[in-house]
């Protein structure tokens, strides 16, 4: 009959490897070891976090450019199929057209008397909040855009008074990115057309 095997006490491994230096290493690391490994660690953070924070921003960016300029283009498609002016402004159909673009809602709305206020009976066709906006991602338009943008049934962009929309909307990040800005500017057929800004990483008034 085998015998039952026994492992050798502690006491006994100790006694026998120390002096002859003959066993292997057990598990854990050794303070030189340690050290070096948490180096390394902070050189592959220092490189990983700032590409890991520009790249969160680019999609920002990426997704407030898209929704800004697909609420554009929802206003004049519905001013084209319903054949009516319709207008987008900064605000929400609580508080009407304020203006600002910065807290990034938007709302788009029948105006058939081509005043860029919602009056009664004159519906909200769409609103919502540019996707990104917050504080990486920042808003603002000029001209038409700082009251409201009247998209009439032909397609194009008016001024309340009835002159050209000329205007911009600018989507900007304040991040190490370049470029770090994009414009979308209103054509004189009232289509989209997309530009990128390089502003140093900063997004100053527009």
């Amino acid at each position: 009959m085998l015998k039952e095997e026994r492992a050798a006490p502690i006491w006994a491994v100790f006694l026998f490897c120390r002096p002859a230096g003959r066993c292997a290493k057990e598990g854990g690391f050794s303070l030189i070891e340690l050290m070096i490994a948490v180096t390394l660690m902070a050189i592959v953070l220092s490189i990983a976090i700032p590409a890991f924070s520009s790249m969160m921003a680019q999609n920002q960016l990426a997704a407030a450019t898209n929704a800004a300029r697909g609420a554009l283009m929802a206003a004049r498609q519905s001013a084209i199929s319903q054949g009516r002016p319709v207008s987008i402004c900064a605000g929400a159909p609580s508080t009407g057209c304020t203006g600002d673009w910065s807290a990034g809602d938007w709302v788009v709305f029948a105006d058939a008397d081509h005043n860029g206020d919602i009056d009664a009976g004159e519906a909200v066709v769409r609103h919502g909040r540019v996707a990104g906006s917050g504080d990486t991602v920042s808003l603002d338009g000029n001209g038409p855009l700082r009251t409201a943008l009247v998209y009439v049934p032909m397609g194009h962009a008016e001024r309340i008074s009835g002159a050209f929309g000329a205007g911009r909307l600018r989507v900007c990040a304040t991040a190490d990115l370049s470029p770090n800005a994009r414009e979308l500017v209103i054509s004189a057929s009232g289509r989209v057309r997309l530009q990128a800004v390089d502003l140093d990483g900063v997004c100053p008034d527009l």
